[in-house]
Parts: C-alpha cells; sequence; structure tokens
C-alpha cells in the first residue's frame, strides 16, 4: 500500500517563501497526476533562472521530489550541452527521483538512481565547488542520500 510522503517536522527555512508549496506530495498511484488529472495540483510555475533554482532547492527539502524534478528539469532542458550546471541540476533531478522510488520500494532502483545522481553531483562539484547558492553543499547532499537509502532520514539539500 501506498503512503503519502510525510512533510518534514520541522519544515526547514524556505528560501522563497512568498511562493505557495504545491497543495500535495504527488506519489504516484496515490493522488491525481498534477498535470494530467483535472484535480491535480498543475504546479509549474513560470520563474527567473535564480528564482526557479531557489524554488527547485525548497521543493526538494519539502519532500515534493516530483515536483523539484518537473521544475529542474525544465532548466536543464534550456541550457545548452557541456554547460556545468546541466550536471548539477541533473544530479539533483536523479537524487530527488531516487528518494522519490525509495519512498515506492523500489529499492534497486532508488539505488541505481542515487548512484548516478552522486556521479554527476562529482562532475558538478569538480567546476562549480562544493558549495552552491542556496546555499548548497554538495558533499553533504551526496552523504544525506547515502544514509537516507540505508534507512536514515530524508535527505535534504539545506547544509
Amino acid at each position: 500500500m501506498l503512503l503519502e510522503i510525510p512533510a518534514p517536522t520541522p519544515m526547514p527555512p524556505r528560501r522563497l517563501p512568498l511562493l505557495p508549496l504545491p497543495a500535495y506530495r504527488f506519489v504516484p498511484g496515490l493522488q491525481p497526476h498534477p498535470h494530467k488529472h483535472p484535480g491535480g495540483h498543475g504546479h509549474a510555475p513560470e520563474l527567473p533562472p535564480e528564482a526557479l533554482w531557489l524554488h527547485g532547492l525548497d521543493l526538494f527539502d519539502g519532500r515534493y521530489f516530483w515536483e523539484c524534478h518537473e521544475l529542474l528539469e525544465g532548466r536543464w532542458k534550456a541550457l545548452p550541452q557541456g554547460d556545468p550546471e546541466r550536471e548539477l541540476l541533473q544530479g539533483l533531478i536523479q537524487a530527488a527521483a531516487a528518494a522519490l522510488l525509495a519512498h515506492l520500494g523500489r529499492t534497486e532502483g532508488a539505488a541505481r538512481m542515487a548512484g548516478r545522481a552522486k556521479i554527476r553531483l562529482e562532475r558538478a562539484e569538480s567546476v562549480l565547488g562544493p558549495d552552491l547558492p542556496g546555499p548548497l553543499h554538495l558533499p553533504s547532499l551526496r552523504c544525506r542520500l547515502d544514509a537516507f537509502l540505508q534507512g536514515g532520514p530524508w535527505p535534504t539539500v539545506a547544509p
């Protein structure tokens, strides 16, 4: 039986507190699809790149993993091949997907996705450095992702 993704308690401090979070954390098979179903929350705000980045981090820390994936994917697709931000965004997208897969009980898929995420985050760190705006500390995120997959707390990007 699928369960909702619980809200963090307490909720980490938001980077863009005036921008509303989605009405629910989408879990496939549990809630209406955000875009395809008339009752879906359809959360996909139009944001400038810096705000999009910060809102994506808020979504990740608030455990809106599917929504984080969707939001950051739009920015990822818009960047040219070879841009180091593509590696960073794809790593975060894959980290969010790994957390969602783990929640769905797909442990092998979650482990594979987390492995891909960590490789991309390491590549991004080699070019961009370990500390990024948001704030985001890439080595800590990789460690939290590993810990989560081994039964630890939900991963966050907040240091």
